[in-house]
């Protein structure tokens, strides 16, 4: 269960999917060990990782190409931060529906989850501490999508 501390609600607008199709997400992380691990433990819920990207400028232009529906960010990253990427989106002249954000980080410091806030961010949780409660969110967000 995720505390209100980690649960930022900004907008419920969804784009447009049929009943059956899965969460399109953009997963922004450079550890290879995390990203096979999230894609597994996920595999088998209703959710398609349609891209990875693990540097800001990927994950940029990744993001300017197509649509998503959720990403997953670290806030380091192997070139950049997720922060960045987390403020294109959020630009007025953004081009797509804006993805809901979820950071999941190991600096789960107090100024960065006042940052990802004021960013807009619906989710912020620690990777060591709460990647449990991370997961059950991504499978709540999908269930959305397929029911």
């Amino acid at each position: 269960m995720q505390t209100a501390s980690h649960n930022y609600v900004v907008s419920s607008k969804q784009p447009f999917h049929s009943k059956y199709e899965p969460m399109q997400v953009l997963l922004i992380e450079d550890s290879a060990l995390l990203r096979e691990a999230i894609i597994e433990v996920l595999s088998d819920s209703k959710v398609n990782f349609k891209h990875v990207a693990t540097t800001q400028l990927d994950a940029i232009a990744l993001l300017d190409k197509e649509t998503f529906d959720f990403m997953i960010v670290d806030i380091e990253l192997a070139q950049g931060n997720g922060f960045e990427v987390i403020k294109h989106v959020m630009r007025p002249d953004y081009p797509f529906t804006r993805p809901t954000a979820m950071i999941l980080t190991n600096h789960a410091h107090p100024h960065y989850r006042q940052r990802a806030k004021d960013l807009g961010v619906k989710y912020f949780f620690d990777k060591s501490m709460d990647f449990d409660s991370a997961i059950d969110t991504i499978e709540e967000e999908a269930a959305k999508f397929t029911s």
